[in-house]
């Protein structure tokens, strides 16, 4: 004959523990209830647990508050099964039967799906199984202790989870990623492989709920449309729990399932795969961050070794042409950049001088300079005479390197040491400002004769403009990211600053000169963040009488 008790797991109630030996057990507030609980709430005679053969169900007796079961309120009687909780105000009582259950509800009964919060508490971990509870917690602490590898840690968990479950025949592991679930692991006692199968609909519900799902017999829950997963894999039980992490996030779910119709997960199994979920989702996060820390650190190595290689492109000295001096800088805005300069001593003596700038930032933006670096030397050294003709050259060559995704200004100038003689050539770039010796600034040097950017049409013809250097005037080559460096309140620099700070330091040479300018440029900034790389190159003609 079936057997039944009620256990008070929390609340005061007593006695904790009542055998079902009565056809009939009163529940409520009155001292002649069978089981009492001490709560205002709870109305006199508030509930009552009766025996029909060997079944059990409750009934609440017009309560004020209501009865509940596993959550769900009891309208009429509500027939118990083996671990049910009945919940009565502040009072959780358990029903445990001598024998489980069948696992054969009838449909639409709504018996055989049940759920729990999915964060396993002191209570729930006091509850469970003691033997299954201490296997479940080493099992998660030695996989926690011995690696911070997520393949490993979940494998290990869903190992030592089938070993806690000897009636489940697979356990599966799913994680977000972004808004989908997606398989991370998956343990097959039978050891079949192949494309990972489960049911949607339990995963989904587990996630939306935060809740843990148990379904005794999934083939007759109305909750639970039949699939092909579950008709292709016979699945007959399953728990489904979520794995939530410190602030409430969902990580993903662990799911166990049973193919033979005569085994099932009961309640007590459910409490204990929620316990070790709660575990084992510290160490997924865990893992999780020691992996994007690993990604970061790599990716950082990389960055580390791109600014090394992207630097290697720069010039290494200072020309050394007679009567001149030079000064550059360059800052890029992440760790490498889409700025380049570069100097190139030409076959006829000249000095080409040369700054651009490649549309965006970062690695894609540096790659494409490193290529366009190395033309523009290809393209003068192809015609060191006409430098109209290197800036059409360059142009088509960058177009048929396809920068679909960009483009890149620049600004070429070629000194003529023998007759102190400037040429410039612009393709969409800011022109050159030739500071004079008297303090005065010319900002048209190059402006009628500026083109297109590179790389945007194929054909395009460049013109050249001509400025002589008389002593003292010095040259100032920048990019967009001096003339628009942002403060705080998205105010730019401005050209016209520039060309203001270069007025402010006449007579300076180009350290000087060009120190003060980017010391100006900072205190404009103030704490913003800078935004796009920046680059300068300055070059003066040596003033009379000069001794440096």
């Amino acid at each position: 004959m079936v057997t039944g008790t009620l256990k008070v797991l929390q609340g005061k109630a007593a006695p904790r523990e009542r055998r079902l030996d009565v056809a009939e057990i009163l529940i409520g507030r009155d001292p002649a209830c069978h089981v009492v609980i001490d709560d205002d709430s709870v109305s006199r005679k508030h509930a009552r647990v009766i025996r029909d053969g060997d079944t059990f169900a409750v009934e609440d007796l017009g309560s004020k508050n209501g009865t509940y079961v596993n959550g769900h309120a009891v309208e009429g009687k509500r027939r118990l099964a083996n671990g049910d909780r009945i919940e009565i105000c502040s009072a959780t009582l358990r029903f445990k039967s001598s024998r489980p259950p069948t696992f054969a509800a009838k449909r639409g009964s709504g018996t055989s799906v049940v759920s729990i919060d999915a964060v396993a508490g002191e209570d729930t971990v006091l509850r469970v199984n003691a033997a299954g509870k201490l296997r479940a917690i080493l099992q998660i602490t030695r996989s926690l202790g011995r690696t911070l590898d997520l393949r490993a840690l979940l494998s290990n968990m869903l190992n030592g989870l089938l070993d806690i479950f000897p009636q489940a025949d697979r356990g599966l592991v799913l994680l977000r990623d972004k808004n989908r679930l997606v398989p991370a692991a998956v343990k097959d006692r039978r050891g079949k492989q192949g494309h990972v199968q489960y049911s949607k609909t339990i995963a989904a519900k587990a996630v939306v709920e935060r809740k843990a799902i148990l379904s005794q017999d999934v083939i007759e829950d109305d909750e639970i449309p039949v699939t092909a997963s579950i008709t292709q894999l016979r699945i007959h039980s399953v728990m489904c729990v979520p794995l939530l992490s410190q602030d409430m996030t969902v990580l993903g779910v662990v799911q166990m399932d049973i193919q033979d119709t005569k085994k099932g997960f009961d309640t007590d199994d459910m409490e204990i795969l929620t316990s070790v979920a709660s575990q084992a989702s510290v160490a997924i996060e865990q893992a999780q961050l020691h992996r994007e820390m690993m990604k970061h650190a790599r990716i950082q190595r990389e960055l580390d070794f791109a600014r090394e290689v992207q630097h290697s492109f720069l010039p290494k000295s200072m020309p050394e042409l007679e009567g001149y001096r030079f000064w550059v800088y360059y800052e890029a805005a992440r760790e490498v950049g889409g700025d380049f300069y570069d100097f190139l001593r030409l076959p006829n003596g000249k000095e080409a001088v040369l700054l651009g700038d490649v549309a965006g930032k970062g690695i894609p933006a540096a790659l494409m300079m490193a290529k366009v670096s190395s033309l523009c030397k290809l393209a003068l050294l192809s015609h060191p005479d006409d430098l109209g003709r290197a800036m059409s050259a360059l142009n088509r060559e960058v177009f048929d390197a396809g920068t679909e995704r960009g483009f890149v200004t620049l600004v070429l100038s070629i000194i003529d040491p023998s007759t102190d003689e400037l040429t410039i050539a612009v393709a969409g770039h800011m022109t050159p400002m030739i500071r004079r010796a008297d303090a005065t600034v010319d900002d048209s040097a190059g402006y009628e004769a500026r083109g297109r950017p590179l790389g945007i049409e194929r054909e395009l013809c460049y013109e050249t403009d001509c400025r002589k250097l008389e002593p003292g005037d010095l040259v100032v080559l920048f990019s967009d990211g001096i003339s628009e460096a942002m403060d705080e309140a998205d105010d730019p620099y401005t050209v016209e600053r520039v060309g203001d700070q270069l007025r402010a330091t006449g007579g300076k040479g180009p350290t000087e000169t060009g120190q003060s300018l980017l010391h100006d440029v900072r205190r404009h900034v103030g704490q913003g963040a800078q935004r796009d790389d920046m680059s300068l190159v300055i070059f003066q003609r040596a003033p009379e009488n000069d001794d440096s």
